[in-house]
């Protein structure tokens, strides 16, 4: 059985962002951080593009979509 992450930087709430994993205090998608990540960007370079958030909002981010890969596949295929 595996093992529930918690996910301290990421949040899904309804009415906020059509209720998809953002970044907790921002619109930040984990999936829009997820695409940058797939696509080859670094993290370092990530970073650079939001600089609101820090490596832990973005490892808690790519942590999220491993413990949720269906559902930000879902998002990153529409």
């Amino acid at each position: 059985m595996p093992i529930k992450t918690d996910h301290i930087y990421v949040e899904k709430k309804p009415g906020h962002y059509e209720g998809k994993a953002c970044i907790k205090g921002t619109r930040i998608p984990v999936a829009s951080l997820v695409n940058h990540y797939r696509s080859g960007m670094s993290i370092d370079e990530i970073l650079e593009g939001y600089s609101n958030i820090g490596p832990a909002e973005l490892f808690d981010a790519l942590s999220y979509y491993f413990d949720n890969k269906d559902e930000i596949d879902a998002e990153l295929a529409q």
